[in-house]
């Protein structure tokens, strides 16, 4: 018998046939079939609900396209696309991806630098807050048409009232970019001690963890910022699937009842309209944290969003009441 030869280097290399996992597949059905059964259940507030996170797009999109002018500028150095082209993916996966890794998304193996991250932290926040009263005044009036589509009359003009209010006044403008500022900074704030603990517990065993550097860590944190605007426009989404004729913060106070302290114990995230806010994205949002900025494996990094959910909620409450 004669061992076969290696095909030589200038010879075509054959053709990828398509593999479907019927492991992933059974997932994907399982998880589809509990969220259309979920959904059937609410259809208003689903499809509200649905069409509502177009809303997250805005800043997101702002987001990605100012750092691709930085990139071209050669500012920074943004190779997401490029890793998410050479990522071992089919080309369906690929084509789903590729969206994700320009809108900050999607974390990539290798981790990005300190720069190009720190721009990406910067960029999302300021362009967050600076949006902030825009988004409230657009979501707040789609809401309202999503529920009284026979006051569509009257929805338009408290909406054109509202915008005429957030364009002509200064003091308008000032009041929410401090609010949002401090809404914002409790996400960081959250994040990053959670960061931190695990530095704390995992770099003097690194050798037995095989985690990354300190450096790849803080870079993953901040180019993590995209997440961090879609939590937040996902608790702001939420207050209107509960109660869409609702203005949200400064103006209204989300705590179980008034602003006292004395109404912030342990068990107030088991409120209905901070669980509706809040599971959900926090589950998401924590999990892709744990994952993608830790590196954990993701039945870990859920259980662990999972722990997240009350200590989110509380924090949001906490960060009302203080304000």
């Amino acid at each position: 018998m004669t061992a076969e030869s290696p095909l030589p280097q200038d010879s075509p290399q054959p053709r990828r046939r398509w593999q479907f996992s019927l492991r992933g597949l059974v997932i994907c059905v399982f998880v589809l079939s509990i969220v259309f059964a979920f959904a059937s259940q609410f259809p208003r507030q689903s499809l509200f609900a649905l069409y509502m996170t177009l809303l997250l797009l805005i800043p997101l999109v702002i987001v990605a396209l100012i750092r691709a002018v930085f990139a071209r500028l050669g500012i920074i150095a943004d190779d997401r696309l490029r890793s998410a082209a050479s990522a071992q993916h089919g080309p369906i996966a690929r084509a789903l991806v590729r969206p994700l890794c320009w809108l900050g998304l999607w974390q990539s193996k290798a981790a990005p630098s300190l720069l190009a991250s720190l721009a990406t932290a910067i960029i999302s926040t300021i362009t967050l807050i600076g949006l902030w009263p825009l988004l409230r005044e657009i979501g707040l009036t789609l809401a309202l048409f999503a529920w009284q589509p026979m006051a569509v009359n009257y929805t338009w003009a408290n909406a054109g009232s509202s915008m005429s209010e957030a364009f002509s006044s200064g003091g308008y403008w000032q009041r929410l970019w401090q609010w949002e500022a401090w809404s914002v900074g409790r996400w960081w704030l959250l994040f990053g001690i959670v960061l931190l603990v695990w530095l704390a517990v995992s770099t003097p065993l690194r050798r037995w963890f095989r985690t990354e550097s300190v450096a790849s860590a803080v870079a993953r944190f901040l180019d993590f910022a995209p997440w961090i605007i879609v939590l937040e426009l996902a608790f702001l989404i939420g207050v209107w699937i509960e109660s869409p004729n609702t203005v949200p913060e400064p103006s209204t106070g989300f705590v179980v009842g008034i602003f006292s302290w004395d109404l912030w114990h342990w068990d107030c995230w088991l409120n209905r309209g901070w669980l509706i806010r809040g599971a959900f994205p926090t589950l998401v949002a924590g999990a892709v944290f744990f994952a993608g900025v830790l590196r954990w494996r993701w039945p870990v990094a859920v259980v662990a969003a999972l722990v997240l959910i009350p200590i989110a909620i509380l924090l949001s409450i906490a960060s009302t009441v203080a304000y």
